[in-house]
């Protein structure tokens, strides 16, 4: 997925190479950091040209591809080499259940249609496109509809089919759909839905597994607990911060039997090779590999279709499916061909159409690297399972309680960062609600009329609790302490354990910043108040954005209503 493109400018159409094509030569469009175009390579395709929008991916592939043409914005581009395949991850920025769910006519997920106009215009045998499965089930199924509306008024036949990336060697449950078209009939549907390993449910058996991956994240809904493999990594925050699963070891020490993986263990349960990702950072900016990994097509699952079209050239990809006439009243099955002027057919294809076997989840990890998860984190998931009602396993349960036991031992036995004993009771005393200028701007919001609800989660299924919410105009107040945030104007550095100090400082600021990506991601507006500001002239500040963000939805209601 790419960040947004500028202003759309008239594309410079320069003329097509029509030099001869060997096998399968292919364009790749929202290149990322070359998941498919990697998977595709390795079946036997040759890449010719990338486009790609975000810095950190362009450079990841210029130091992984330096010798093919990079692209930069999908809106100017036109492919200046002949090819077979277009090949295209799209955004899915706006159909994951993370995101917006604008659907997919959303800013970035829109950016399909692109898709559309270079087929149009360069007429390949052969499309490739990936996303997320709730294109299937969002708005009705209005995205798969909307791409096979598009493909056939092209005159492709076309086939598409959720997959799990286990099927292709990885111990990573990631489902994805990958949709096929061809110019010609059959042949999209022979290449995808004829292969079936018919695996469904879980890859292991409950206590089979050495290793389990889950959500530590969440715990209100679900919290996604795989056997022997990890749930799909994430692409973490707008900020670079990871949201890795934790995985559950249950054979290893205390204190090691709750584990963060590394960016490298992320890596390798892609496809990729371990420091892949690495040329996307550069010194002063976060990093971006989490979400350049979490983002990515699964390697394996790219060679997979690749050598299933090379097969198809060859006639060797076996029969299709016959499948039954798909019932428009209900939703849109997991597997389905189709074409211009042809029915559309649901196949009843599993997720797994091999079964490629995969290193265990344990042995995958590099046990130097793993991070036990925190105390705080433990704790913080442990209540969520408390509160929602969720029935955990009772051995992970088990291991949990243990392991905070453990971490919170641990921390009371490390050495105290204060200095002396007067600042140890000063940092005990610190209070994390209720602080004396969040009191002062309560009274002074009251004072004005305004109503508030505090300590409350903005977005239930997020864990970022806010100090002061005005959940109607979608506002959170952040009242910040100069010295514990690092405010612009009163920051200090301790000079005792200085490295420790800097680290923890800096922790609080990418927290902070985590927090306003997410919820900005989701509509709503923070507004920071340090401590050292006035109460009264922060409460008029607060209370204009409140005022202002009012009129601006009381205007958006009456525009939708007349519209």
């Amino acid at each position: 997925m790419s960040s947004p493109v500028p202003t759309l400018k008239q594309p410079d159409q320069g003329p097509v190479d029509q030099s001869p094509s060997s096998p399968l030569k292919f364009v790749s469009l929202f290149s990322g950091i070359a998941g498919l175009d990697t998977g595709l390579t390795a079946a036997g395709a040759q890449a010719v040209e990338l486009c790609e929008y975000w810095d950190p991916a362009r450079r990841v592939l210029q130091a992984r591809l330096p010798d093919l043409p990079l692209a930069r914005d999908v809106r100017e581009f036109m492919p200046t080499v002949n090819h077979d395949l277009i090949a295209a991850g799209f955004p899915c920025v706006d159909l994951s259940h993370a995101g917006k769910q604008a659907g997919i006519f959303g800013e970035q997920s829109g950016l399909v249609t692109e898709v559309f106009r270079i087929a149009a215009a360069t007429g390949p045998e052969w499309l490739v496109l990936e996303n997320v499965p709730n294109l299937l089930r969002l708005g009705r199924g209005a995205g798969i509809k909307f791409i096979i509306e598009q493909v056939e008024a092209l005159g492709y036949h076309w086939a598409y089919r959720v997959l799990d990336s286990r099927a292709f060697g990885v111990a990573q449950r990631r489902n994805r759909v990958i949709f096929l078209a061809s110019r010609t009939p059959g042949a999209a549907a022979s290449a995808l839905l004829a292969e079936d390993a018919g695996l469904e449910g879980e890859f292991q058996d409950a206590g089979a597994a050495s290793a389990s991956g889950f959500y530590w994240t969440e715990g209100r809904r679900g919290v996604g607990l795989v056997r022997g493999a990890l749930p799909t990594l994430k692409g973490g925050s707008t900020v670079g911060a990871p949201s890795a699963p934790a995985v559950w070891r249950p054979n290893a020490p205390v204190g090691q039997r709750i584990v963060l993986p590394s960016i490298e263990d992320a890596e390798e349960l892609q496809g990729f090779d371990r420091g892949w990702s690495e040329a996307a950072d550069v010194p002063g900016e976060p990093s971006a590999r989490w979400k350049l990994i979490g983002n990515a097509v699964t390697v394996g699952l790219g060679r997979w279709v690749g050598e299933r079209l090379l097969a198809t050239a060859q006639g060797t990809t076996g029969d299709t499916p016959a499948g039954t006439t798909r019932d428009e009243r209900r939703p849109w099955p997991d597997a389905a061909f189709g074409g211009p002027s042809v029915t559309v057919h649901s196949v009843a294809a599993s997720r797994w159409p091999v079964a490629i076997a995969a290193r265990p989840l344990d042995e995958v990890l590099n046990h130097e690297s793993l991070r036990p998860l925190s105390h705080r984190a433990t704790k913080g998931f442990l209540s969520r399972i408390e509160e929602s009602g969720i029935k955990l396993d009772d051995d992970l349960l088990g291991d949990l309680e243990t392991h905070m036991s453990y971490m919170r031992s641990s921390v009371e036995k490390a050495d105290s960062w204060a200095s002396t004993e007067s600042v140890r009771r000063r940092m005990q005393a610190t209070k994390q609600r209720n602080t004396t200028p969040e009191m002062r701007l309560r009274r002074a919001l009251s004072d004005r009329g305004l109503r508030y609800r505090l300590q409350v989660r903005p977005e239930p299924d997020l864990r970022w609790r806010s100090d002061i919410v005005f959940i109607g105009p979608k506002v959170v107040v952040d009242v910040r302490g100069c010295f514990w945030h690092v405010c612009p104007i009163h920051q200090t550095h301790p000079k005792a354990n200085a490295d420790r100090w800097a680290e923890k400082l800096r922790g609080n600021q990418e927290r902070d910043l985590r927090m306003e990506a997410d919820l900005t991601d989701r509509g709503w507006m923070v507004v920071t108040v340090w401590e050292h500001e006035d109460a009264i002239e922060a409460a008029s500040r607060v209370a204009a954005v409140v005022g202002m963000r009012r009129a601006d939805h009381r205007l958006d209601k009456k525009a939708r209503v007349s519209g």
